[in-house]
């Protein structure tokens, strides 16, 4: 999380009660006319009252002593008026300056992704419109009840119920299948590169071989296609949309100034077990940089991806109204939506929750239409957003489960605005 807003500093009120103008104006005219009175008990009798020393003592004496008095409490009043002003003006170009720093987006360069060897299912447009859905299978290891749940067909790769290697081998051919149709998809966008820039992958496959076997098969796909120089960032675990926070976080600091795809693969032992209930395989493909670096250079991208915001159920609406914040959006500005991860009791959470903030669209279900990707899951929401930017939905909610919390992320057109609008401020509205 790159800004704890607990911890920014607050602008304060005056607390201070001005001056009352009754109370110090009848002070002045008291201590006026108190000061003349005494110019007359003091004068000196053998002095002459008709000279100008004597008028200037009776009047402008008085007169000044009490002026001073009075200008001095508000003198007071002014000058921590003014340091209250000048702080809070101080404060508010320092949250300013942070939040602005906080809220570059990142630039979603490509994406593609699997869950059909059928190109025209893995069409967004199939998805929103329910011409995919998951429906229940015989499984393929016994024959039990039908699962609900979907795996990949690929070609040449035979589903027939066997042990364990077998499974390992057809898991070995749909991943080299996976890494070439992602990569075919991706070849144009990641030649779009400007030269300098470095290129990061973040590499995780879901399966039943070693992560040293995925690396090679993917090393091997990647050199086969001669792509750009790339390196493969060591994980320790699989990435979720928290990854982008802390990247961001780092990009704000003014480090990590390189292009990240996230590459996420999603695969069960159908031939050996069934598959869980609700489980989807697939493979998704990312491809982000800086959305500042993204704008210099012109490259081509299909939309921003702003800060992500991860909150648990019972405090779900802060984390809505910042991912809108971060997505420079109003509740009612957004036009259409994505969610994963989520069951039926979180689901309603959500709803109830997103119509208390007026965000009246409904987001397409992923686990009920593609089913649940496992690991790719958020990536799948991520890509799903953001082929559907066009000029009619400029503008896309993400909501991805984890655990007993929820990510939140905008994804915009980058016709729609890069900077930080008027709508940024520290606090949700």
């Amino acid at each position: 999380m790159a800004v704890d807003f607990s911890l920014l500093p607050k602008e304060v009120a005056i607390a201070e009660v001005p001056p009352s103008r009754l109370f110090w104006g009848l002070t002045f005219i008291l201590m006026a006319v108190g000061c003349g009175l005494a110019v007359l008990l003091i004068w000196p009798k053998h002095l002459a009252t008709n000279t100008w020393r004597f008028w200037i003592s009776l009047f402008l004496l008085p007169l000044g002593v009490a002026g001073l008095t009075v200008l001095r409490r508000y003198a007071l009043y002014e000058g921590h008026k003014l340091d209250v002003l000048m702080r809070n003006e101080a404060v508010c170009d320092y949250n300013a300056g942070i939040l602005e720093a906080a809220a570059r987006p990142l630039a979603v360069v490509g994406t593609a992704h699997r869950f059909s060897s059928d190109r025209s299912e893995n069409a967004v447009q199939s998805i929103k419109s329910d011409v995919v859905r998951l429906e229940s299978l015989n499984p393929i290891f016994s024959e039990g009840d039908p699962v609900q749940a979907r795996w990949l067909h690929v070609p040449g790769v035979e589903l027939k119920s066997g042990a364990r290697k077998d499974d390992e081998s057809r898991q070995m051919k749909v991943v080299c299948w996976l890494f070439s149709e992602l990569l075919e998809e991706m070849a144009e966008r990641l030649a779009s590169l400007p030269s300098p820039t470095d290129l990061g992958v973040h590499l995780w496959v879901s399966g039943g071989l070693s992560r040293k076997d995925y690396l090679e098969l993917w090393q091997q796909c990647w050199v086969e296609r001669r792509l750009r120089r790339m390196h493969v960032i060591d994980d320790a675990k699989p990435v979720q949309l928290d990854a982008v926070d802390s990247w961001l976080d780092q990009l704000a600091a003014g480090h990590e100034c390189e292009a990240r795809l996230f590459v996420t693969i999603q695969l069960y032992p159908l031939l050996s077990e069934t598959p869980p209930v609700g489980a989807a395989e697939a493979g998704v493909a990312v491809l982000l940089m800086p959305g500042d670096q993204a704008s210099r250079n012109a490259v081509a991208c299909d939309g921003n991806l702003h800060r992500p915001v991860q909150g648990p159920l019972d405090q779900l609406d802060d984390a809505i109204c910042r991912a809108l914040q971060w997505g420079e959006l109003e509740a009612s500005q957004v036009i259409g939506g994505w969610q994963t991860g989520l069951g039926s009791a979180q689901t309603g959470i959500l709803r109830a929750t997103a119509l208390n903030l007026k965000l009246s669209v409904k987001p397409t279900d992923l686990d009920q239409t593609v089913g649940h990707a496992g690991i790719a899951a958020p990536w799948l929401a991520v890509a799903c957003g953001a082929k559907s930017l066009s000029a009619a939905a400029p503008n896309q909610i993400l909501f991805c489960g984890q655990m007993d919390s929820v990510n939140a992320a905008i994804v915009r057109r980058v016709e729609d605005g890069l900077g930080p609008g008027p709508i940024l401020s520290e606090s949700p509205t």
